[in-house]
């Protein structure tokens, strides 16, 4: 029951953060200086607000600036941008771990060099790490060659890399001073297998941590490479005053960031016996 009211508190606190942030979001649009929304006769932002979340549950959120509906224009721009984030974010972790599991201790002059690349590479923008693709590789405008070179640019560019590996990094030097590890190196039993279990919920945490940042990365990268994604609807829809696409794209970039970090919890509780245990403590006189 306590596991029960734990993952509860969390999900009451997920909806929390997406029915905030498009309220806070909501009101910047309606009462911003010639407003649209605001300047409609009759029209009031309590209204506005509780007919846009009676859409969101029913699937109708009206017209976008293209005449489309905008959920259908939301779940089409998500369908592109989402696949882009989930591979570069695997392709990030994966490296990382590759890259920190390859490069240990007893590598350590190799270890430097290859970090030290990492960091510097990992140091660019995504939007300069866009327009090398464009210029010096000459990614084409549509096909599997620009999904594949935008895989790899969020997977890299905007610290991404680079902080996975500093993260790994450090789980696996906490990992390698507890006594199972210390035990299975006397034995000559591969670390690996020792470890991998380990960093999956750290793993999960770092990829939870780092959702906004990708998410920001796409936005800016599909403008770069021309990708029919939710970052590049989202700015025509700016470009053209569709208040109620901005709104509902603002709704789900936030429960999709809200939303990592709430599996991060389930996760958490599921797979980490720590976390039932102090609960059981902490429910004892």
């Amino acid at each position: 029951m306590r596991i029960a009211a734990l993952l509860l508190r969390r999900g009451l606190t997920f909806a929390l953060v997406v029915v905030a942030s498009s309220l806070v979001f909501g009101a910047l649009l309606w009462f911003a200086p010639g407003s649209k929304l605001g300047s409609a006769e009759g029209a009031s932002f309590v209204g506005w607000f509780g007919d846009f979340w009676v859409g969101v549950f029913t699937g109708d959120l009206g017209r976008s600036y293209r005449g489309y509906p905008v959920s259908q224009m939301v779940w089409r721009g998500a369908g592109t941008s989402m696949p882009l984030i989930g591979a570069g974010l695997l392709l990030s972790l994966a490296s990382g771990l590759g890259l920190a599991l390859a490069a240990g201790p007893r590598m350590r002059g190799l270890s430097r060099v290859l970090r030290g690349a990492v960091h510097a590479l990992s140091l660019c923008p995504v939007f300069l790490l866009g327009y090398l693709a464009l210029v010096i590789f000459a990614v084409p405008p549509e096909g599997a060659g620009q999904a594949l070179a935008a895989v790899a640019i969020l997977a890299i560019g905007d610290g991404m890399l680079s902080d996975v590996v500093l993260g790994i990094d450090a789980e696996l030097a906490a990992l390698r001073k507890r006594d199972f590890v210390q035990s299975a190196r006397l034995r000559g039993t591969p670390l690996w297998r020792h470890y991998v279990p380990h960093l999956a919920l750290p793993l999960a945490q770092i990829a939870a941590s780092r959702m906004a940042w990708l998410i920001g990365g796409v936005l800016v990268l599909e403008m770069v490479l021309g990708i029919q994604g939710i970052g590049l609807i989202g700015y025509k829809a700016a470009d053209s005053a569709d208040f109620a696409l901005l709104v509902a794209i603002t709704v789900f970039v936030t429960a999709v960031v809200a939303g990592s970090s709430l599996l991060v919890d389930v996760l958490r509780v599921l797979v980490d016996p720590r976390v039932r245990k102090d609960r059981r403590a902490a429910g004892r006189p």
